[in-house]
């Protein structure tokens, strides 16, 4: 009986994994593109250069799964995929399945590599491209709710000067320089393609006048007392460099100025969660990684280096700690 239980379990692991192949490789095949419109089958064959009946066998898996549904005889996305794929999209189908296969490489190098892995410039880019999102009229209203929960950042940064430490591909920089025209910020990013790839994302959307991104460690950044604010993503810096990383935030902002730190990948409380989490767990902490860092915590950290806690905002996108460097230091 015990036994059963591990097989079932094993099926399920086992199903899931080929599902997600069949996603992926209908991506990769142009297949979803070609779906965006209803197709009769002889025409998905002709696309797809497989037999009707191959197609018809892969048109069936699709459907079972919910990610094409059949209408008087003819193929398309169901509306949850089309989504996905939609040109204005703001978390990409294409983007998530980068990130699924590279997270499946570095559980891999996790219980094979005794060493630890350092992430390479293409597992980094797949990881920033997930994470962020791109700016579209979705991710515009989600950051206006944001905004609206953290009302003492956004009055500071509509016209003033903003440092994002750690910024990745700069969604958000983004978003919001496509919402408040006076937004000016300064973005920073260690990984070369991943800074590349935000900065031929602001150069597209006529904001990288106001948005500056540097591909830099940034610890080595050196301005002082020019900040308005500051965004530190925080889920991505290694233990060893964030006492240095914070420190040298507060120098860079003007007195009084506030820093924005979110808590991510909190501990679940539902059980159903806690697989998944666990894995995350892992590989994070094999990168040298802090993983799922909570609230309190975060203010230690800050305050340790001499900010001063303002508030911790409960929000619809979790807990945000606001802190602050002293008026008068």
């Amino acid at each position: 009986m015990v036994a059963q239980q591990g097989l079932g379990q094993l099926r399920a692991w086992a199903a899931g994994a080929q599902a997600l192949s069949l996603l992926a490789v209908a991506y990769e095949r142009g297949w979803l593109s070609f779906l965006a419109e209803p197709r009769e089958l002889d025409e998905l064959a002709t696309f797809s250069g497989l037999p009707t009946d191959r197609t018809e066998g892969v048109v069936a898996a699709l459907e079972a799964h919910g990610v094409v549904e059949r209408h008087v005889g003819r193929i398309a996305l169901s509306p949850a995929f089309e989504a996905l794929v939609a040109d204005d999209a703001w978390l990409y189908l294409g983007d998530r399945l980068g990130e699924a296969a590279t997270m499946t490489r570095l559980v891999r190098a996790a219980v094979e590599d005794a060493d630890g892995v350092t992430l390479g410039d293409a597992d980094a880019l797949a990881i920033a491209r997930a994470a962020g999102g791109r700016p579209t009229p979705v991710s515009r209203a989600v950051y206006e709710r944001l905004y609206d929960q953290i009302p003492e950042f956004a009055d500071t940064i509509r016209e003033g000067l903003l440092l994002d430490v750690g910024c990745g591909i700069a969604a958000g920089a983004l978003t919001t320089a496509t919402m408040y025209p006076k937004v000016r910020s300064v973005e920073l990013e260690i990984v070369p393609a991943v800074a590349a790839e935000a900065r031929a994302r602001a150069e597209a959307l006529g904001v990288a006048d106001r948005v500056d991104v540097r591909c830099m460690d940034a610890r080595k950044f050196d301005e002082r007392d020019a900040f308005d604010a500051a965004l530190w993503a925080q889920p991505f810096f290694a233990e060893s460099a964030r006492p240095e990383t914070l420190a040298m935030i507060r120098r860079a902002l003007k007195p009084g100025a506030i820093l924005i730190i979110q808590e991510m990948d909190r501990e679940p409380a539902d059980d159903a969660e806690r697989p998944a989490f666990a894995v995350r767990k892992l590989v994070y902490e094999n990168l040298g990684a802090r993983f799922a860092s909570t609230a309190e915590q975060l203010i230690e950290e800050a305050e340790a280096v001499g900010f001063e806690l303002d508030r911790l905002a409960v929000t619809d996108f979790g807990r945000i700690v606001i802190m602050r460097r002293p008026a008068d230091g």
